[in-house]
């Protein structure tokens, strides 16, 4: 290069060079310096709008690959205050949780002091539930017999069978079967069960068990009771009546020898009485009958089992 040509550019540089220092210090944008350089630019962290004031942008050549400057690290944040964490767990609770939460059991009431907790009286069962209950025996003393007030008839019916030479099993008088006539015949024997040989009149040749309540003794007696043609055959030897207290079971026994009872270490045995012939050809069993002569003062019950 000659004097004069190296002179000239030096010249020329030094003009230019405030220029270029202005250049470098104006912020320039990001998309421009890419557009004059044909490089993608990548964003400067902390950069407003793709401009850092007061940096100098470098353009890297073909081929080249600026350094990246890792981002400052961000400051630790403020711990979260107590109930803004309680927040924060309450919204992350799940729906199942929630659930196992809320208690679906009452509260427990206040005890109340001086209440009387006792259970009460069981209610006494109605005209159906007796009739049930005596068609379905389901109590271990057997089948229940009730005879209504103001009637002789004891419901279920237990008359019946054909041939019968045998009718044997328990029975228990309870409260339920106590009763007051207020007169002369309460001393009359009701009929418990038995053998009738005449099936269309069982009162005129019969072998049957019988009872009643004693009023001074407040318990039951039973003894045997016999129908000879109409005409009844009643205990008159005490020795022939057996006592037993309510609620008790006694057993009995009626067979073409006689009729038999028995309660603990008390036994009665009465033969078949003279006139009475057993006939097995029309022999039936007997059902329960109240009195002789009135009805049931009130409603009366009893169980009988049949073995």
């Amino acid at each position: 290069m000659s004097p004069v040509r190296a002179t000239a550019s030096a010249a020329k540089s030094l003009k230019m060079a405030p220029e270029r220092a202005a250049i470098k210090s104006t912020p320039q944008p990001a998309a421009a310096v890419a557009a004059r350089s044909g490089q993608p630019t990548r964003p400067i962290p902390g950069a407003a709008n793709g401009l850092v004031a007061g940096a100098a942008i470098s353009v890297a050549a073909p081929g080249q690959q600026l350094p990246v400057t890792p981002p400052a690290p961000a400051a630790p944040a403020a711990p979260a205050a107590p109930a803004a964490l309680a927040e924060t767990a309450f919204a992350h609770t799940t729906r199942r949780e929630a659930r196992q939460r809320v208690s679906t059991r009452p509260a427990a009431a206040a005890p109340v002091v001086g209440a009387d907790f006792s259970l009460a009286a069981a209610p006494t069962p109605g005209p159906i539930a007796r009739a049930l209950m005596g068609l379905f025996n389901c109590d271990p003393r057997g089948r229940q017999i009730t005879i209504y007030k103001g009637t002789h008839f004891a419901i279920p019916n237990n008359f019946g069978g054909v041939f019968v030479q045998r009718v044997a099993g328990t029975g228990t008088l309870t409260s339920d079967s106590v009763y007051d006539l207020k007169d002369e015949d309460q001393r009359d024997w009701s009929k418990f069960t038995g053998i009738a040989f005449t099936p269309l009149e069982p009162d005129r040749d019969s072998a049957m068990v019988g009872w009643r309540y004693d009023l001074t003794t407040q318990e039951f007696e039973i003894a045997p009771f016999y129908n000879v043609d109409k005409v009844r055959i009643l205990p008159k030897d005490p020795a022939e009546v057996i006592s037993v207290p309510a609620g008790e079971t006694f057993d009995y026994l009626v067979d073409y020898t006689g009729v038999t009872i028995s309660y603990g270490d008390q036994r009665v045995f009465k033969p078949f009485p003279e006139g009475l012939t057993p006939n097995i050809w029309t022999a039936v069993r007997v059902s329960g009958w109240f009195g002789g002569n009135e009805v049931a003062p009130r409603t009366l019950s009893y169980f009988i089992k049949f073995t």
